[in-house]
């Protein structure tokens, strides 16, 4: 039984059609390299990607929430540095198109949406991860500018992008009071980023920005002053929706792969797949597999309904991380040492799997809040 539409098993077929063509045969190479092929972006895009959350209106297709988590379930089985890559350049902009101010939407939609310039948001710090209340970057208003001092760690496609979302505080005695979002401009704001090596998602940048006194436009203040993790709110299911749904994708794709492996690879007289252990493998990384996209599609019918959908998107994005990181446990098992080399799908997918459980919120954090609202009792503050 399938949890799409026939609408949506359409779109799911359309997007894994190109990515099959389009994207699939590029990754080994990028993965070799550390690079991402930019260029295949735009043919991206006409089914959704970058500009499906933003409304028709803002220059969008206003596409739902479960549409989208086909995309990133797809994107995800691909490759999971497209999936991570795509999530911030959905974010930004749906961000904006949900706070902004007319003249903000005006001058910074239509470069993101068509692909013309790119994206990328720091919230986290090296001393503020989880925490984002306790962040240590400042802003202080001088004159028509705010002068931003501080640094951010860990962002995606920062090395890549030109427009972002930078979070920062203007009075660190209020706590997340203070906090404020400023959408910053490199064509107006000098900043440094410096790129860090990283273990998954190789194809994507992972990168340190550093504000020394940066100069940011006071127009370019995000929703308002002292409301910047409010503002942030509005986008966290949307990050945890992509996250859960490219888990599902990588779980996907190591249940494919193993299929493949098991059904072709012969050991003592016999295909692997007739030896029981085998199967045993094979159809729990299948279980993991539809059980997460269960819980994932059931986060984006809430969200498509109206509803706040905070613990079901806490819920996915938890479950599916962790089972994605079985699965593909399980895949490499199933693969022996053939797993273990990095000419093996299953070597990228394990890594890939392993960052599913810490951005847009850890496996533990999730556990928390979804603890608090259960129980009625924070174990954070």
């Amino acid at each position: 039984m399938t949890v799409l539409t026939d609408e949506e098993l359409d779109l799911q077929s359309a997007v894994r059609d190109i990515l099959t063509k389009k994207v699939a045969p590029l990754v080994a190479e990028h993965e070799r390299n550390r690079t991402f092929p930019w260029e295949v972006l735009p043919a991206l895009h006409e089914f959704g990607y970058v500009r499906g959350l933003v409304a028709s209106e803002d220059g969008g297709d206003g596409m739902s929430f479960s549409q989208l988590a086909i995309l990133m379930e797809e994107a995800g089985r691909c490759w999971g540095s497209l999936r991570t890559t795509l999530n911030i350049l959905t974010i930004v902009p749906y961000l904006i198109s949900q706070v902004g101010s007319p003249e903000q939407k005006a001058r910074f939609l239509p470069p993101l949406l068509s692909g013309a310039r790119r994206a990328w948001f720091a919230m986290t710090e090296p001393d503020a991860g989880s925490d984002a209340a306790s962040l240590r970057t400042t802003a202080r208003l001088e004159g028509d500018h705010y002068v931003i001092s501080g640094s951010k760690i860990y962002i995606t496609n920062a090395s890549h992008a030109d427009i972002g979302i930078v979070m920062a505080t203007v009075d660190r005695s209020a706590g997340a009071k203070g906090i404020t979002a400023f959408i910053v401009d490199r064509t107006e704001s000098d900043y440094q980023v410096n790129d860090i090596p990283h273990m998954p998602v190789r194809g994507t940048s992972s990168c340190e920005l550093v504000f020394a006194e940066m100069r940011v436009p006071k127009e370019n203040v995000l929703g308002e002053v002292g409301r910047g993790l409010s503002a942030a709110m509005k986008a966290i299911n949307v990050g945890r929706l992509n996250m859960s749904m490219g888990a599902v994708g990588l779980s996907q794709a190591a249940l494919e792969e193993s299929i493949t492996f098991v059904t072709t690879r012969e050991q003592f007289g016999k295909p692997l797949a007739g030896f029981q252990l085998v199967q045993e493998m094979v159809v729990e990384i299948a279980t993991l597999t539809q059980t997460s996209r269960l819980l994932g599609m059931n986060a984006a019918r809430a969200l498509d309904s109206g509803e706040p959908g905070r613990m079901e998107c806490s819920m996915a994005k938890y479950y599916c991380g962790e089972s994605a990181n079985k699965a593909a446990s399980l895949a490499l098992q199933v693969h022996g040492g053939a797993g273990l080399m990095e000419e093996s799908p299953v070597e990228r997918i394990f890594r890939d799997a392993r960052e599913a459980t810490i951005p847009e919120g850890t496996s533990q954090i999730q556990i928390l809040q979804m603890g608090r609202d259960l129980l009625g009792v924070s174990a954070l503050r």
